[in-house]
């Protein structure tokens, strides 16, 4: 081999590792007429075909559990805006015994402040309003 092309096989070696000289190159014999023993399966191992089978059906349990979840996630959100809608209606935060500390909101009456029993507060009296 002439030297041009053993530094053009050098030069190709430092570029592209996968490529060596020639002259570092093994050459393997191929027999193709030598087949490979078939692989024995074990009895009760799943084929293929078995395995394709579980691919869809643990999708569609796993497809089923997010729907569940999600119809979960909207009921609970569902009943919070319900809830907010309600408490919007509620008297208490425009009371002048309302405070906004949350140890005690009320201090008439600490045990029914914000809930649906406060509509209906007899010691009601509007921040606007005179006690005089």
């Amino acid at each position: 081999m002439s030297t041009d092309k053993l530094i053009n096989f050098y030069i190709l070696d430092k570029r592209n590792l996968n490529l060596v000289p020639l002259s570092k190159a093994k050459l393997i014999i191929v027999n193709p007429a030598v087949k490979k023993p078939d692989f024995i399966r074990p009895e009760g191992a799943m084929t293929p075909d078995e395995a394709l089978f579980f691919i869809p059906f643990c999708s569609m349990i796993f497809l089923a559990i997010f729907i569940l979840k999600l119809l979960d996630v909207w009921k609970v959100t569902r009943a919070k805006i319900i809830a907010l809608n309600c408490f919007h209606q509620l008297p208490c935060q425009n009371c002048r015994f309302f405070t906004n500390n949350h140890y005690l909101y009320c201090t008439v009456h600490p045990s029914i402040v914000l809930t649906e029993q406060a509509l209906d507060c007899s010691d009601y009296c509007p921040l606007s309003e005179n006690l005089e």
